[in-house]
């Protein structure tokens, strides 16, 4: 039987691999260089990044010491790819939907790919003690209330919706 720790290296160097070329070549779209060809690889990237995020999720929660999420790290770390799956989820939309892919978008999907090397970067701190982002607050996590977190979940719905209708 294969380990939960495996699967999660595993899931998250696949996960951390699509995202990086993905950062790579929203880059190349930013800088507006490269073939044509670098907007298809930043989207489908994301994609398979996006498709392999929730494995990487899962099987870091199984792997991790104690009762779940009981580390302020692993909080937020699971609060900043959550927030990095649906910034993807949106640009994949936006993509998929044949909007322009201008300097707004292609810094979006840095953004996201940042956030998701962050994420990493936090592994390293929790399972190895040892990381390049030694600034970040290690003792703190950002928690809305239940009330903000459903006015934000309905005004992302309401965005989708609208972007979904007005096709301008």
């Amino acid at each position: 039987m294969i380990s939960a720790g495996t699967l999660h290296v595993i899931s998250t160097e696949l996960t951390i691999g699509m995202f990086a070329l993905s950062g790579v070549a929203f880059l190349l779209c930013l800088l507006e260089k490269g073939p044509d060809t670098k907007t298809s690889v930043a989207h489908w990237a994301l994609i398979g990044g996006l498709a392999a995020t929730p494995f990487a999720i899962i099987t870091g929660v199984q792997a991790a010491p104690g009762e779940g999420i009981d580390n302020p790290l692993l909080a937020n770390k699971l609060l900043l790819s959550m927030a990095a799956t649906g910034l993807a989820i949106g640009l994949g939309i936006r993509w998929f939907t044949g909007a322009e892919i201008n300097r707004i978008h292609s810094s979006i999907g840095m953004v996201t790919v940042g956030m998701i090397l962050i994420t990493a970067g936090m592994g390293g701190e929790f399972s190895r003690g040892e990381t390049l982002l030694f600034f970040l607050p290690k003792d703190l996590v950002i928690l809305f209330p239940i009330w903000a977190s459903i006015v934000i979940m309905l005004c992302g719905l309401a965005m989708i919706g609208k972007s979904a209708i007005h096709r301008g």
